[in-house]
């Protein structure tokens, strides 16, 4: 068979269709990879963030803890205190009397020696000042000398009052008396936390204040910013002041606010944005005792720069794979055209007319020297005689499923009700009731075409209560005065939607089971909302249910064989296990059924469900059906 002449171009659309799917496998793959080690990237940096915030998070809370040991070694300490009460006494006397002077300084010399054992050989604090209430200040430590100071001017006087005895640590401030290091040399910066003396009455008798460099408090945040340089330190108080950096007069973001508003828990890596800063991978840990923040932030392309080289070299490898596949593409499509134009007309053939007529003759064959396109076509064909053979089968089966439908319907007539009304309503003809003969046929019309109806196994609950309320006033003109009923629907639930027939079988289980006494019967109809669930109470005053016979009843319910039970199960049959076994159907595990006889002559039969507000919203939730 000769080529056609549009062969070629042919050729071509099959050649653009392979080209395009290679590019776009290789486009997804790359995506799919890039995606890969970016997240990787973003995920060693994070936990790399998290590890030095920790790092930052102990050596702070070490320093802190320090300086607050020192604060309370000396302020539960005795001589110390024997020593500052018998220098404030000396002091005050020399200020009166010049001679007294040797008295306070043999005290100052005192405390002193007991400063300095207590901080060390090494001067584990920068410097301690213990003032008294009336503002004479000893200096220890770095130190040694007593001074007046006017204690309203101190900048954490009125805090430290207001704390009575709570540690208060100031933010960093110059202080060019005492000798700084590293990093602090330039700046002098110190930190210190401060505390009363209280005596046993709980009265002040003095302040203590443990004075201590900035370069020892934060030594591992500069340590740990020199070498990593793209990553950056920031140390809040629990006033929210930038206590680190201390040296710089930058301006940086407000990141603590930034990060309040975050939702990413404490110790866990999150991205955030700082507006023209860009994006930033952060982590941040609240130092326990001192309520101060300890946050630590990387700009996020310092850790993307890895994925550069990546990028090239894999647009590179992918640029040179497009070609050489577009290429061997470009020879493969000339050999699978001509064949695939046969197939392709062969197939063509197959149509639902050409199917169901019997004198159309069979698919030809595409005559093609591939083996693979060969035994296609063949397939093809063989497929087309088993569709052409079980065609009518299909079409046999749909208008048996049909029938099948309308008879499962029918079936959910109970005609022992029919019967029973019939006859009452041959007896209210002898008694010339017509009235009340037009409303029970009024009642039975809209009750039998509500139960033969099939179109939805879901429906709003005042449908199911309006048809309900038909079979109950049929129900209450059969036995008059001897049965009531009476209907509490709560507000909000007439919308919901609930299986169809849900309440019909437990209220005619009631006529059936639980109405076994003398009359007068009562049965109230109750809806109402609990856990986010619909619930429907059907109680009759009965009360024939036993606890055990409750028990026994639950028990089977909950044992029913699904599968078992659908196959055996007549539809007509509307009990209890019908019940069950639908609201297992519609709802699975979320299903209510409960049986209730814990009061006195009553029986209680509740089921409930998940609420939906429409078909659709049910439908989504439950695509199976």
């Amino acid at each position: 068979m000769k080529r056609p002449g549009k062969q070629y171009s042919q050729k071509w659309y099959l050649f653009i269709i392979y080209g395009l799917l290679i590019l776009i496998l290789l486009v997804i793959f790359f995506v799919f990879t890039y995606s890969h080690y970016r997240k990787n990237a973003l995920k060693d940096a994070s936990k790399d963030l998290e590890n030095m915030c920790a790092s930052v998070e102990s050596s702070v809370r070490t320093q802190l803890d320090n300086i607050s040991s020192i604060s309370m070694n000396i302020v539960y300490s005795n001589a110390i205190k024997m020593n500052f009460r018998e220098f404030s006494t000396s002091y005050q006397k020399y200020a009166a009397a010049p001679t007294d002077q040797a008295a306070s300084r043999e005290k100052a010399m005192a405390i002193h020696d007991i400063v300095t054992a207590m901080i060390g050989a090494y001067q584990s604090a920068s410097g301690i000042n213990l003032y008294t209430m009336d503002g004479s200040c000893v200096e220890a430590g770095y130190w040694l000398r007593t001074t007046s100071v006017d204690l309203d001017r101190l900048p954490w006087y009125s805090q430290t009052l207001a704390l009575n005895g709570h540690k208060y640590i100031t933010a960093p401030v110059v202080n060019k008396e005492l000798p700084a290091k590293g990093d602090n040399q330039k700046s002098q910066k110190f930190i210190s936390l401060v505390r009363l003396f209280l005596d046993s009455d709980g009265t002040p008798e003095g302040i203590v204040e443990v004075v201590q460099d900035c370069d020892m408090i934060f030594s591992l945040s500069s340590q740990l910013e020199h070498q990593n340089p793209d990553s950056h330190v920031f140390i809040y108080n629990n006033r929210q002041e930038l206590v680190y950096p201390y040296a710089s007069n930058s301006s940086y973001p407000d990141y603590y606010s930034i990060i309040t508003r975050a939702s990413v828990p404490e110790s866990q890596a999150g991205v955030i944005s700082t507006g023209s800063s860009g994006k930033f991978l952060y982590s941040y840990q609240t130092i326990e005792g001192y309520d101060w923040t300890v946050i630590l932030v990387r700009p996020q392309s310092a850790f993307y720069k890895s994925l550069s080289l990546f990028r090239t070299t894999f647009f590179l490898i992918g640029a040179f794979s497009i070609l050489v596949t577009l290429f061997l593409c470009f020879f493969i499509s000339k050999h699978l055209t001509v064949p695939l134009e046969k197939l392709t007309a062969a197939t063509g053939k197959i149509t639902i007319n050409r199917v169901l007529d019997e004198k159309k003759v069979n698919l030809t064959s595409a005559d093609s020297s591939i083996k693979e396109l060969s035994l296609l076509c063949e397939s093809i064909r063989s497929m087309y005689e088993k569709l052409r053979s079980t065609s009518q089968e299909v079409l046999l089966s749909k208008s048996e499923e049909t029938r099948a439908k309308f008879q499962a319907a029918q079936s959910l007539i109970n005609p022992h009700f029919l019967y029973n009304c019939l006859t009452n309503i041959s007896v209210m003809a002898e008694e010339n009731m017509n009235e009340d003969i037009v409303r029970m046929c009024s009642y039975l019309c809209d009750y039998f075409r509500y139960i033969s109806s099939s179109r939805e196994m879901i429906v709003p609950l005042k449908e199911e209560i309006f048809y309900t309320e038909c079979y109950l006033n049929c129900m209450q003109m059969r036995y008059n005065e001897g049965f009531t009923y009476t209907l509490n629907i709560e507000e909000g639930t007439e919308e919901f939607y609930i299986p169809k027939l849900i309440i019909q079988p437990i209220v005619e289980n009631a006529f059936k089971y639980g109405f076994q006494i003398a009359p007068p019967w009562q049965l109230s109809i109750a809806s109402y909302i609990k856990n986010e669930r619909w619930y429907l109470k059907v109680e009759d005053n009965g009360g024939l249910l036993s606890e055990d016979k409750k028990e026994e009843l639950l028990r089977i319910y909950e044992n029913l064989d699904m599968n078992k039970e659908w196959n055996s199960l007549q539809i007509g049959n509307m009990g209890l296990k019908n019940v069950c076994l639908r609201l297992r159907l519609l709802y699975g595990t979320e299903a209510v059924f409960q049986i209730d006889c814990s009061s006195p002559c009553k029986t209680s039969f509740i089921v409930g469900g998940p609420i939906y507000h429409s078909r659709e919203e049910y439908y989504e939730h439950h695509p199976e059906l």
